[in-house]
């Protein structure tokens, strides 16, 4: 039986979110953080889950399997390397990850679920966009998959994931923030390209549905989350402005689109049917959720 998780990356927007659904459904969760690591999401849950801290070598990896029995890790935390050196983002997405599966494996662990995104895919990843990224991304999945005879092994690959407290920096919290203040012009660019959104609730019910189903799954198996549709990024703001009732003005076009822009991309999300997951929320809905959450938050 699944009872005790390892969570790494849980003090960021995806994890936090994962971890406090974790703990609604019960399971013994094991934060792994650095000593730099943010808490603010989780601050408030800190009683009911176990805080382990990395050092800065891994160095103490193995204390980590002798103080906690751990079946399972989700791994979440990720280093997207726009003001990183590529070592930096090879130790972090590869290196570590490494480590940490080698470690487990010697304590018994049951399985590990990575966390992949869209730009990584096959089609996109000679892209100059997020290159050093999705090349640490497509050599530790190469990792995964020689390791199904010893370890089940899931990769979640997500698509454009949106939701509360996510950073500012990320783009659908930039603009719906920008909105909600009425800024009177919001620069875009032509905004063409297409993306597949997802609310982060139905990201994390992925994650749980994919514990609760490992016995049926594959020894490594990949899935794809989105809505399984793409919407024109002008169309998704537009909608945007919708619902807030914003008085701002948008202009497209004023932004220069990126030369290597990925201009289309969905998720197929048919062996996510496997397991019982289908998205659950519209637009409107999961917006109308973000605001109101944001408004008790503040």
């Amino acid at each position: 039986m699944i009872k005790n998780i390892l969570l790494t990356g849980g003090s960021g927007f995806l994890g936090s979110h994962i971890l406090k659904q974790l703990l609604k459904n019960d399971y013994n969760v094991i934060v792994l953080v650095r000593h730099s690591s943010n808490l603010f999401r989780i601050e408030n849950l800190k009683e009911n889950f176990e805080l382990f801290y990395l050092g800065d070598k891994f160095e103490n990896l193995s204390d980590l399997f002798t103080n906690f029995q751990i079946d399972g890790i989700i791994h979440t935390a990720t280093e997207y390397g726009r003001n990183s050196n590529s070592s930096i983002v090879f130790e972090t997405n590869l290196i570590f990850p490494m480590k940490l599966i080698e470690e487990g494996i010697k304590n018994d662990l049951k399985f590990f679920i990575n966390t992949d995104t869209f730009s990584s895919k096959t089609a996109f990843r000679d892209s100059s966009y997020l290159k050093q990224y999705n090349k640490s991304k497509f050599y530790f999945l190469e990792f995964l998959n020689e390791l199904k005879t010893k370890i089940k092994t899931v990769n979640v690959r997500l698509e454009h994931l949106f939701g509360e407290f996510d950073s500012e920096s990320k783009f659908v919290t930039n603009i719906l923030h920008q909105l909600i203040a009425d800024k009177s012009e919001i620069h875009l660019t032509d905004g063409y390209q297409k993306r597949d959104f997802i609310y982060i609730d139905d990201v994390v019910d992925v994650y749980i549905k994919v514990i609760q189903n490992l016995d049926r799954l594959d020894d490594f198996i990949e899935f794809e989350v989105g809505s399984g549709n793409s919407i024109e990024v002008r169309e998704f703001v537009k909608l945007l402005l919708k619902i807030t009732q914003s008085k701002s003005k948008l202009k497209f076009g004023a932004i220069p689109t990126r030369e290597d822009e990925i201009m289309d991309s969905k998720a197929n999300i048919d062996n996510l049917k496997v397991i019982g997951w289908k998205p659950l929320y519209d637009f409107s809905s999961a917006f109308i959720k973000i605001i109101d959450k944001e408004k008790v938050n503040k």
